[in-house]
């Protein structure tokens, strides 16, 4: 039984201890959270204890779940892996390259199990999608488009919260823009325009970006609230045989090759799992059989450098070569 903690227990930190009692191999020894009145109520409601401070939490356990905001992942990380603890965190993996480098850097240091919660890399569609192109099925590879977006409902203000701190685009569409690195590779280049229907400068609400591989692969990414009525969490993998749609809100495939007409239906076997579930039982698997993440440090750190230089690229109206 692998002993496993959460810090942090706000919403993502909930769902993570509402998920650690479906995962089989695992001991949901405790909760730490910087509230202590958070922290112990989490534990009374998931059936856990809390501790009174991290490091007793980071002594009493083998692997822990940080759900801290992005901008704050740096001390508990770099804490647990000293503690020889290994880490999954919550997206973003932090708020800046430079922060990703210093947890990457203790992590490696002491060869623990680093995994970040890029949840879309589990849904079963988009793990279908990617043996279906391993395998071929639409050839080689050309284009890439994905959406995260939904339709217009109401004028929307930066939120008061401490979402409201970091760009909407790095605490949530990291979650595309990792899904579309997955399938990609190596970023090249990016071109992007981010901005605000909200009048909040500093807090955006959309971001397009044209992105180059270094495979010459090319996509593109589109993130917010305020792109038209159509509102679409849809994936299109274009391959010189044919194309995938993955859809998110159906939990489908659909192929279509050259020369036919209509997309073919595809439903994987597993389409009504959860996947928070499926992505804290990988990381616990990865700990029992020593192998390392779908989605490790190196992922993180990959995705955070593409939102940052999308950023740069649209506030400097140049494209960025990575």
């Amino acid at each position: 039984m692998v002993k496993i903690g959460v810090i942090g227990v706000g919403g993502m930190g909930s769902a993570h201890c509402g998920a650690l009692k479906e995962v089989e191999n695992t001991e949901f020894t405790g909760v730490w959270d910087l509230s202590e009145e958070a922290a112990t109520n989490a534990a009374e409601r998931f059936g856990t204890k809390s501790f009174s401070t991290c490091t007793e939490l980071l002594n009493n356990i083998e692997a822990v779940v940080v759900a801290t905001p992005g901008f704050h992942h740096v001390e508990p990380v770099v804490n647990a892996a000293r503690a020889g603890v290994h880490v999954f965190v919550e997206k973003p993996f932090a708020a800046t390259v430079d922060d990703c480098d210093t947890m990457l850097a203790a992590c490696r240091e002491t060869g623990i199990i680093v995994q970040v919660g890029m949840v879309l890399r589990f849904y079963p569609t988009h793990q279908l999608g990617m043996q279906m192109l391993q395998a071929g099925e639409i050839g080689d590879l050309v284009y890439i488009e994905t959406d995260y977006s939904s339709g217009y409902n109401a004028p929307r203000k930066r939120p008061q919260t401490w979402y409201g701190e970091m760009g909407g685009l790095l605490e949530n569409g990291i979650h595309k823009v990792d899904l579309i690195n997955w399938y990609g590779g190596k970023v090249k280049t990016v071109a992007a325009e981010v901005g605000t229907f909200s009048d909040h400068d500093n807090w955006e609400d959309y971001a397009t970006a044209l992105i180059r591989y270094e495979s010459g692969v090319h996509g593109i990414l589109r993130w917010g609230s305020f792109l038209g009525a159509r509102g679409t969490t849809d994936t299109f993998l274009d391959g010189s045989e044919g194309s995938l749609r993955l859809c998110i809100d159906t939990q489908t495939v659909f192929k279509k090759l050259k020369g036919e007409s209509d997309w073919a239906e595809i439903v994987p076997d597993n389409h009504r799992r959860n996947n928070v579930v499926a992505e804290l039982q990988h990381f616990v698997n990865c700990i029992r059989d020593g192998d390392q993440p779908i989605v490790d440090g190196n992922d993180g750190r990959a995705s955070t450098e593409l939102a940052m230089a999308i950023y740069h690229s649209a506030r400097e109206g140049e494209k960025v070569n990575l």
